[in-house]
């Protein structure tokens, strides 16, 4: 194989590209190591495996390899180890190849709308906002991918201004928002409290006939209503999806159980069992967080033993915290500790701090003692 692989760099840079891509990555590197003539099309398929393997820090080992060996990166090769860099968050490496990229004078960034997009996504997930609207502008060819990745990340920030903001400008630039980017601007919507904006979005995923076919788009508008009290409109479009997911269902039932609608709790529990859907670790989370929060004991004793007893769902940390805060509420702490000495660790403030707060409400000195020297050691922990 070496004797082929020195005479014909095509058929080497294959062997690369196949083993990388089967994620046999030290076969990838051996045959890269017996290349006469190394190209960047082998390089930059070896850097891919790594990133999409996870092993971003041996793409970064690589990137440097390939460089030290005389090799100039492309645009493609530039966007991977940019996303391996966003990935680890070691935003200096990345704003250091983004120094080298201008310096390219074969990677022309206002040019290279693939490029720009991955400097917008490697800045955006490093929180650095300001970085990404600045190359994101620079970009003379705006696509869909780079303004959804931009305002997504506004979306992700909670900067629903912003994220609105670019919306209309995209859309003023004749580029048409798709799946994505409506999901991303109903939750920048909801976060800011926008529920008449949504509303026009709303009705813009209806003109193109998205809702019927995109379900997370519908849970999207779900939860936007949900989270804006509007349950009657979230009830209307949770109707409307035609292929409804568990999200769906734990969305409109965390809904309703938070606003201590019981009977319409009742209802989406059976409803979605009848659809071949079983209720999950998080459907339980939704209905014990909202027992716990309304001070329902009896029905979050009743969820929580059919948790385990009915669906065979091995309780959490989240949810003995939920049970340990309604029996706290309500008094009962031999229950709070049958709880504690239940849990497979103890080691979670939010545990203490839930029995801190209902020794103090109850006046249990012992019990609160306990609580804060807890909270104390915990915090003393090196982990």
């Amino acid at each position: 194989m070496g004797f082929l692989l020195k005479e014909n760099n095509m058929l080497g840079n294959a062997l690369v590209d196949m083993y990388a891509k089967c994620g046999a990555l030290e076969k990838a590197q051996k045959a890269l190591d017996e290349f006469c003539i190394q190209d960047v099309a082998s390089w930059t398929a070896l850097i891919a495996g790594y990133v999409e393997e996870g092993s971003n820090h041996k793409a970064l080992n690589c990137f440097e390899r390939m460089q030290t060996e005389g090799i100039c990166p492309n645009a493609i090769t530039y966007s991977l180890i940019l996303k391996a860099c966003s990935n680890i968050g070691v935003i200096d490496k990345g704003m250091k190849i983004h120094d080298d990229i201008v310096n390219n004078r074969h990677c022309v960034i206002e040019k290279n709308v693939m490029l720009g997009t991955a400097l917008i996504d490697m800045y955006a997930k490093c929180g650095m906002l300001a970085k990404a609207q600045e190359v994101h502008h620079g970009i003379l060819c705006r696509d869909v991918i780079s303004w959804s990745t931009l305002i997504s990340a506004y979306a992700q920030h909670e900067r629903g201004h912003e994220a609105l903001h670019c919306f209309e400008q995209m859309k003023s630039e004749g580029v048409s928002p798709n799946e994505v980017i409506f999901t991303c601007i109903l939750k920048a919507c909801r976060s800011i409290g926008a529920i008449d904006k949504a509303k026009q979005v709303h009705d813009e995923i209806v003109e193109k006939g998205l809702l019927k076919k995109d379900g997370i788009l519908g849970t999207a508008l779900v939860d936007m209503y949900v989270k804006c009290g509007l349950l009657a409109k979230a009830q209307e479009v949770h109707d409307e999806i035609r292929t409804r997911d568990i999200v769906a269902w734990n969305t409109l039932i965390g809904g309703y159980a938070q606003c201590g609608y019981n009977h319409e709790v009742a209802k989406c529990f059976e409803q979605m069992q009848t659809e071949h859907l079983f209720p999950d670790a998080i459907t339980f989370l939704c209905l014990l967080n909202a027992c716990s929060y309304l001070g329902r004991l009896n029905e979050a004793q009743m969820y929580f033993s059919s948790m385990t007893g009915s669906y065979g769902i091995s309780p959490n940390s989240e949810h003995y915290t939920c049970m340990i805060v309604a029996f706290g509420n309500a008094g009962h702490f031999d229950k709070v500790i049958s709880m504690i000495k239940m849990m497979p660790t103890s080691d979670d403030p939010v545990v203490w701090l839930a029995l801190a707060n209902a020794s103090k409400r109850w006046g249990n000195v012992k019990l609160g003692r306990l609580a804060f020297d807890q909270i104390a050691l915990l915090e003393r922990s090196p982990n």
